[in-house]
């Protein structure tokens, strides 16, 4: 079986490697990071733009090279929970879960597991959560792993 597991280096993406690795001991889990091209970052604020200029590129490389480094911190958790990991990271062309999904079937996942940020009713829907967006538009079983309830 092969395991998409989305990280972001959150508590609640760590907690969720660590119910996968109780859930599915020693399965193969493909760790994936989604980052964002900055040109997208300054599109969003246009104040930013004169003082971008020709450093886009090097941004981008930059925060791609960061992105990496997130999955890798996903893999090594992932080993320490028991699970055989490696790293992916996808850049985001339009929205993350849309990413998460065209991974998804490239590695013909069988699961997609994320975890949560416990949000519920109106207060999920409105924030757009990746969960929820991946539970709307998934054709694969998606599975939201929540917090703990302290």
């Amino acid at each position: 079986m092969t395991i998409l597991l989305c990280f972001d280096g959150s508590d609640q993406s760590k907690h969720a490697i660590g119910v996968t690795g109780e859930l599915f001991p020693g399965a193969q889990v493909h760790v994936l990071n989604v980052w964002e091209p900055v040109e997208r970052i300054v599109a969003r604020y246009a104040v930013l733009a004169p003082f971008m200029g020709e450093e886009l590129g090097e941004a981008d490389d930059s925060a791609e090279a960061a992105s990496a480094a997130t999955a890798a911190e996903g893999v090594e958790l992932a080993a320490a929970a028991g699970l055989h990991a490696s790293a992916h990271n996808a850049k985001l062309v339009t929205m993350v879960w849309e990413a998460v999904v065209e991974v998804a079937d490239a590695l013909d996942a069988a699961v997609i597991i994320t975890g949560t940020r416990s949000l519920h009713g109106v207060r999920e829907i409105v924030s757009n959560t990746l969960s929820h967006s991946l539970i709307q538009h998934s054709a694969r079983p998606v599975l939201a792993i929540p917090m703990p309830v302290s």
